[in-house]
């Protein structure tokens, strides 16, 4: 049996760091198992690349330049995670041995075979590539993980398949509905009935209402080809449902939460519908459609680690696809997508349809890859992409939207600087003790706000140096009081409802509920760390503990308390419920239930809009406190009012502009802004960037 302790040592430090993943040291281990001659100083360097890896990044350079840059960056911003925390760690007996380990180990790599872990059917994969430095091409050789190689290869090929076939000639659009569709959604509209697509745009620029108008368009062009001569109206009816029900459309997207967010979404704009048009066979097969997750669409099975559809047994021809948020899918998920769709087929009209929407300015995938990224940074991307840019919730004056514009252009062009914005005390803190309620009555606003960054002395007296953990905690605490506002009214508005009449709710049961929910997302905090005075874990606590010291009296002995938000953190198929949905917290008696907002897609008296389920049911780990959650869990989501931590420290490694931009689009009304004028700079001109070698 191999002796592990060196490297491991290696690990443990690299682990302390939070520079790498326990899972890391298992797949290294068995590596080192396949190629025991390695060298210490080699499998120190193979640890780096799983680090990098771990970032997201499908390829890492095989250059001692390049790579020194790479990872003395992530060293630097892990130095900086570690103090933020304020945990000590011997930074400089580590740091002395990272140039010998990437000199030798790249040297090593390069140079000799390593055929059992490296090369065809092996675990890594050694290939030329091309990357930019300083705006030039650079040539080099690149170690990936095998598999990603592989997805890289599968995505490149399937695009080309996929959407390099057109149809000449300009569409009529069917207008469906009296709203008035800009041009940028009216070109995506006509594209679509000739091409597949990928539509790009972010918050309120009407992704939804684009692919609801390309479906009914293209389900008319297909319906326009039944013969109709001598038939009347009924039977023409049901010829064109007959013709329709040839083909399957299929609502997906990388989490459940985002799948029911779209249905619901294509759902509301087929209210919305022309009357004439409800009675129709296109009607009867749009209304109906309920999304699923990419793995659920695929069929993933747990037994064979795989997918029942894929290159070899893909979808049926007749097949329409609409995937949202792309942004959030991975490299390998993506490839998997790609090669369970079929080939066109026919000279006339495509057959098999995909349009996929995403916006590129969210952040990436939490695993491997920036897929959409790669994409739209290529230089084809006009030949299949769409791009929608008038956001209907952030109108040209809005100054959300006039944010969010210009980080985004610091993400285009890294030479741009950040908007010039000065941050001022939070009012909560001012002499006068004057508590901000303009947040929670605009209706567009952005706050520039930070938390004080001196400590005192005991006569209150400012210091020139920063707050302690006890201060920063005191100050976090005094502004949360500050932020809960009406939220401490939510035990006493829940204590009015019975879980189990969720079953068969009274009229007015359903408001309560409703009145509830819309107080539910009225406002969030949004945070970009877990852990320490801004993190989403000790927010919460406090929370937690502002709100349940107005009882006289707790419920029970739970770890829960009436009026508490949760969001879920794991699936749970069996109930329909799904990492980041959130819910409230009920009691019936001494039992804590979680009620969600979960639509049965009825009418009139069988109408459902909300389930409850008891707490008891769900894993103790699936479910955590919701008042505060972090921006990556925010995707997707909208609030009228979001109040934003960002990372104290520059260098962060979570102080970046996917992180900036994510947040304050969350928001429909105001964004508090809890920063530094450096930190927010820092954010806006640090862009994360991802190698994954996609080329297309």
């Amino acid at each position: 049996m191999m002796d592990f302790s060196k490297i491991d040592s290696f690990i443990d430090k690299l682990k302390e760091m939070r520079g790498i993943a326990e899972l890391d040291r298992h797949l290294l281990h068995l590596l080192l198992e396949m190629k025991p001659s390695v060298s210490e100083t080699t499998q120190k360097f193979l640890c780096l690349c799983f680090s990098l890896w771990d970032d997201g990044n499908t390829r890492v350079p095989l250059d001692a330049k390049l790579f020194k840059e790479r990872w003395l960056k992530k060293w630097n911003a892990l130095k900086i995670l570690k103090k933020s925390q304020e945990e000590s760690f011997d930074f400089a007996e580590l740091e002395k041995s990272f140039n010998e380990i990437i000199e030798s180990g790249i040297a090593d790599l390069s140079s000799n075979g390593f055929s059992e872990i490296i090369g065809d059917n092996a675990p890594l994969l050694k290939a030329e590539g091309v990357i930019k430095v300083d705006g030039k091409p650079y040539h080099c050789l690149f170690l990936y993980m095998a598999k990603h190689f592989k997805a890289k290869g599968e995505i490149q090929d399937a695009m080309a398949r996929i959407f390099g076939k057109k149809i000449p000639g300009p569409p009529a659009i069917k207008q469906i509905s009296n709203m008035n569709l800009n041009d940028d959604q009216k070109n995506a509209v006509r594209r679509g009935q000739n091409e597949n697509l990928i539509i790009t745009g972010g918050p309120g620029t009407g992704k939804t209402t684009v692919v609801l108008y390309i479906l009914w368009n293209v389900l008319e062009n297909i319906v326009k080809d039944v013969k109709t001569e001598g038939l009347n109206s009924e039977e023409i009816s049901k010829e064109q449902a007959k013709a329709l029900s040839e083909y399957t459309i299929y609502l997906a997207a990388p989490s459940g939460k985002a799948a029911d967010r779209m249905s619901e979404s294509l759902k509301k704009g087929l209210e919305d519908i022309s009357e004439n048009l409800k009675e129709t066979p296109i009607y009867a097969k749009l209304k109906d459609l309920e999304g699923m997750t990419i793995h659920r669409l695929l069929k993933y099975s747990r037994s064979d680690n795989g997918f029942s559809y894929n290159a070899k047994n893909q979808f049926p021809e007749k097949s329409i696809f609409v995937i949202d948020e792309a942004s959030m899918v991975d490299v390998n998920l993506f490839s998997s997508l790609l090669q369970a769709i079929p080939s066109q087929g026919g000279d006339k009209q495509l057959v098999t349809r995909l349009f996929i929407l995403g916006d590129p300015y969210q952040l990436p995938s939490v695993d491997a890859g920036a897929v959409l990224g790669n994409i739209l940074d290529s230089a084809s991307k006009a030949n299949y992409t769409a791009e929608l840019k008038i956001s209907m919730r952030f109108p040209p004056e809005s100054k959300i939207g006039q944010l969010a514009s210009a980080i985004k252009v610091c993400a285009d062009d890294q030479k741009m600087t950040a908007p010039d914005k000065t941050f001022v005390l939070h009012p909560v803190f001012s002499k006068n003790e004057t508590k901000d309620g303009s947040a929670e009555t605009s209706t567009d606003a952005v706050y520039y706000y930070s938390l004080p960054q001196k400590s005192k002395d005991k006569s209150g007296e400012k210091l020139d140096k920063a707050p302690t953990k006890k201060e920063e905690q005191e100050y976090v605490s005094k502004f949360l009081e500050n932020w809960i506002g009406d939220f401490k009214d939510l035990p006493k508005l829940v204590a009015g409802i019975d879980p189990e009449a969720l079953e068969n709710p009274s009229d007015e049961l359903k408001k309560l509920c409703n009145d509830i929910w819309n107080k539910t997302l009225e406002k969030r905090i949004l945070a970009a760390e877990r852990r320490g005075a801004i993190g989403v874990e000790q927010i919460n606590e406090t929370i937690g503990n502002l709100i349940k010291g107005q009882k006289e009296k707790p419920k029970s002995n739970s770890r829960y308390f009436e009026g508490q938000l949760l969001i879920l953190t794991q699936n749970q198929a069996m109930y329909r419920l799904y990492n980041g949905d959130t819910g409230i917290v009920l009691f019936k008696d001494s039992v804590p239930y979680i009620m969600l907002k979960k639509p049965n897609g009825k009418t009139g008296a069988e109408q459902r809009d909300f389930v409850a389920y008891p707490l008891s049911l769900l894993p103790a780990d699936a479910v955590e406190s919701a008042f505060a959650i972090t921006i990556h869990k925010s995707q997707g989501s909208e609030y009228d009012h979001v109040t934003m931590f960002l990372p104290k420290e520059e260098g962060h490694p979570l102080l970046n502009n996917q992180i900036l931009y994510t947040g304050i689009t969350r928001a429909k009304k105001t964004v508090t802004i809890i920063a530094t004028d450096k930190t927010f700079k820092a954010a806006c001109e640090t862009v994360i960037e991802r190698d994954t070698g996609i080329e297309i």
